[in-house]
């Protein structure tokens, strides 16, 4: 028997799309207009699932989340929250109450999908396939890209992100210009081009107002032979792609201006502050951040006794544009910090040194007001140690022995707050 979700949202954009995906999997989703009409069909339907947003009209998602909690046939029920950033102290309060898992927005499918999978113990299949896919609008045309491949996913996302952007941007009906690079069509790819297609021709009054820049023959092929993309034309480059679309005298004014606006949509940058729906994967969005950080001109103190430390953490961030600082003692770094007056963004610190030992350093930094973060490096994890460094508001901290991974992994950690 088919699990039952219950989607609560007061957007009809978010309500179709998490429909609509969901039913794909085989789930029976009943959608909920605001917190109150949540409320009712939470009681008549009892569903095994609730997926909800943290604003809602008409009844709030802590006085839903508040009532399931008296109502036994639903107390148990695992709820899912789509917010945007909530503080720490709402986070612990709808932690008690029943929050199998919070997603923040932009919604990103498959982060969605492990919990829907995680929360119901049920398989979801994802379709992997690795996929560049970007959208930006500017003058009334929508510019798509996609490279490396075709994922069904990301796909019909992207119906939704249309919308999304159209009705920010008020236009109502956009020229539309997909650009395919590095695309290797394969016999299974077809269908999802179509349905893509499909979607996209909605937003338009004539097929003609869709140009598919590509060199790929099967896609040119294809096109031809489908009656129901009559009027879909592949061309092989963009100024016949921005002809076709805009004509000899929309053509005319692709100047400057028209060239920086393709240099902006291949950079994926985006004047859209609030989005809804992410098209990248949650994965890859991670690690786009990641790398964001790792290209940041960053200086680094490593201050440690030990040079086998200062190998292991040089070696962890060779690869990123950080500069690295190894100094042997604690008085080797003051000595410097008070000479050159040199700033760093984030300081490994040994918490057992000869001479001035670690925690002299922080009560240093303490002392002075100095913000810089600190990540402490110690071979004791007895919880005084440990407790007498938090007392210094430090970051964060690593056990001895110390891995590369993990070195990388609280770096990233700790930055990420200043990101």
């Amino acid at each position: 028997m088919a699990k039952t979700i219950l989607v609560i949202d007061d957007s009809s954009l978010v309500r179709e799309f998490l429909v609509k995906q969901l039913s794909f999997y085989g789930f029976n989703v009943i959608a909920a207009i605001n917190g109150l009409d949540g409320y009712g069909k939470l009681r008549s339907e009892e569903p095994d699932l609730v997926i909800m947003d943290f604003f809602l009209s008409r009844k709030s998602a802590m006085e839903i989340l508040e009532i399931k909690q008296t109502l036994p046939q639903v107390k148990d029920t695992p709820v899912i929250l789509n917010s945007t950033k909530l503080d720490k102290e709402v986070v612990m309060k709808v932690g008690r109450l029943g929050i199998k898992k919070i997603l923040y927005k932009p919604i990103k499918i498959d982060a969605l999908l492990d919990a829907v999978s995680e929360a119901l113990e049920v398989p979801i299949e994802i379709d992997q396939t690795p996929c560049i896919l970007d959208a930006h609008l500017n003058d009334k045309i929508l510019f798509i890209e996609i490279a490396q491949g075709f994922n069904r996913e990301k796909f019909r996302l992207l119906r939704y992100k249309t919308a999304e952007l159209l009705r920010l941007h008020g236009v109502s009906i956009p020229r539309i210009l997909l650009l395919m690079t590095d695309i290797q069509v394969k016999s299974d790819d077809i269908w999802k081009l179509k349905d893509l297609l499909i979607d996209v021709l909605e937003f338009c009054s004539t097929p003609e107002q869709v140009k598919i820049l590509t060199i790929s023959r099967e896609i040119t092929d294809y096109l031809k032979e489908d009656s129901e993309l009559s009027g879909v034309e592949a061309v092989p480059s963009l100024e016949k792609a921005m002809d076709g679309l805009l004509g000899i005298k929309g053509l005319e004014k692709l100047t400057a201006e028209q060239d920086a606006v393709q240099e902006s949509f291949f950079s994926g940058s985006s004047t859209i502050e609030k989005e809804t729906f992410q098209l990248n994967f949650a994965k890859e969005a991670e690690e786009g951040r990641k790398m964001q950080i790792f290209n940041r001109e960053l200086n680094i103190a490593v201050v440690d006794d030990d040079f086998i430390v200062h190998s292991i953490i040089e070696s962890a961030l060779k690869d990123t544009n950080w500069k690295v600082k190894s100094f042997e003692s604690g008085n080797d770094f003051l000595a410097h910090m008070s000479e050159d007056h040199e700033e760093f963004d984030l300081i490994f610190l040994d918490l057992i040194m000869p001479g001035m030992n670690g925690f002299a350093i922080l009560q240093f930094l303490a002392t002075y007001s100095t913000t810089i973060p600190v990540i402490v490096l110690t071979a004791l994890s007895g919880k005084e140690s440990v407790s007498k460094a938090m007392s210094f508001n430090i970051d964060s901290y690593l056990i001895k022995p110390i891995k590369p991974d993990g070195i990388i992994n609280k770096a990233l950690e700790v930055l990420n707050l200043d990101f």
